[in-house]
């Protein structure tokens, strides 16, 4: 008695696919979690020293820090653009770059050295006399469609992933000399137990038996069997169809599904 196994070419596609969704899943992750959140605090810190140099021009140099982030962006976002002065606009993208990576919090805000710090950022974003160019800001959209990536790569890769597991646990096993077809789950089907052989979805190779009403176990049931996952269960349906139904006999034999190893340990 010989034994299905999984048709190369579905398993082949299906880890190419696996594998790619994956990689998708991966690439995602380490955006969300890694570079994008860093181009933000980058982003971020320039912003700062432009929140500080403004100040430090405009010789407003008292309470520059911030101790309610959320409630002051709320302010500033409800004031129209025209009552803000320089020092105020700076301090908004401020706090709006520090809301794209989630810190518009007191302890990110909060400038107990104002001249200190900006001498620092100076340093960091001043090159000669000219600032550097800023880093690309985050758009709101740019981390969350990172998280769809994650869940897009991950869900799918591992659902195929999945799919392999279970298929190939499903065997179906042919009795050549009884002309016997048994299923995964015990129940055996020889060529006069079968009613019709639909092929309503050969071009998907999938076909349907029909079971007689006389059959022990499925007697009247419809089975739905999956001829491009296991292979080589295409060949013994196709040998049982022209023993049940001899003048249904092609001169090609089916075929649509081929494999150069016909061999089935």
């Amino acid at each position: 008695m010989t034994q299905t196994k999984m048709h190369r070419p579905w398993l082949l596609k299906m880890v190419v696919f696996a594998a790619v969704l994956l990689g998708f899943g991966v690439y995602g992750y380490y955006d969300a979690t890694i570079a994008y959140p860093a181009r933000g605090i980058r982003h971020a810190s320039f912003c700062k020293y432009q929140y500080l140099d403004t100040a430090f021009s405009a010789k407003k140099t008292e309470s520059l820090g911030i101790a309610d982030p959320s409630g002051e962006y709320r302010r500033l976002q409800s004031v129209t653009a025209d009552k803000l002065d320089n020092t105020d606009k700076a301090k908004m993208e401020w706090l709006r770059s520090l809301s794209m990576v989630g810190r518009l919090t007191p302890e990110h805000t909060r400038i107990a050295d104002a001249s200190r710090d900006y001498e620092e950022l100076k340093k960091e974003w001043l090159s000669g006399n000219k600032a550097k160019a800023a880093p690309k800001p985050l758009a709101g959209y740019d981390i969350p469609v990172q998280w769809v990536f994650v869940v897009i790569g991950f869900g799918g890769g591992g659902y195929l992933l999945l799919l392999v597991a279970m298929v190939s646990r499903r065997k179906y096993r042919w009795d050549e000399a009884s002309k016997t077809l048994t299923l995964p789950g015990g129940a055996t089907l020889t060529p006069a137990d079968i009613e019709d052989f639909d092929k309503r979805k050969w071009d998907k190779f999938l076909i349907f038996l029909k079971i007689k009403p006389g059959h022990a176990t499925l007697g009247g049931k419809e089975l739905r069997l999956d001829l491009l996952r296991h292979f080589p269960l295409e060949q013994w349906v196709l040998e049982m169809e022209r023993i049940a139904f001899p003048e249904r006999a092609q001169a090609a034999g089916g075929g649509e599904i081929a494999e150069a190893e016909t061999k089935v340990d």
